[in-house]
């Protein structure tokens, strides 16, 4: 992302430095796609900022004694209003985990890991499929592995 003075950000454009061409078509596409409400809510903002939206999941939640909790493992995507619930069911379950009549601790850490995988899997799909159908999308989807964490990324088609 390019601000209006020039300078490469990689996640973000703070209010006040978008360029005022990016202003103007980020008005232009809420006219054509967005419900009146949410076009509004565009129009009315002076200084809007832009943050890149991105999808993180791990492959491994455990790590020995190690443990990682929401947002550290999934991140979900901002419309899903979860991260909170997410991180919040990640440490219940834990807690469960850990009080349960197993006596041994990786094997009931491998059962919440599994369990808590999936619950971020989930979540994450849900906010991919609430964003392309907000943004009237269809994806092709595209990830890839580096260091151990999953990449992914989209390309876009209307």
């Amino acid at each position: 992302m390019l601000d209006r003075n020039g300078t490469q950000r990689s996640t973000s454009l703070p209010p006040g430095i978008t360029k005022d061409e990016d202003i103007a078509e980020l008005r232009s596409a809420a006219g054509k796609w967005l419900a009146p409400t949410l076009r509004a809510l565009v129009r009315a903002t002076a200084e809007p900022f832009v943050q890149a939206i991105q999808d993180l999941r791990v492959h491994k939640m455990v790590f020995g004694r190690t443990i990682l909790l929401g947002d550290a493992a999934y991140v979900p995507r901002p419309h899903t209003a979860g991260s909170t619930a997410k991180a919040a069911a990640n440490a219940v379950a834990l807690a469960h985990a850990l009080s349960s009549e197993d006596n041994h601790l990786q094997s009931a850490l491998s059962r919440w890991e599994l369990q808590q995988r999936r619950l971020g899997i989930s979540m994450s799909e849900l906010g991919i499929s609430l964003g392309d159908r907000i943004m009237q999308l269809r994806r092709l989807h595209v990830c890839f592995l580096m260091d151990r964490i999953d990449y992914c990324g989209q390309i876009f088609l209307r």
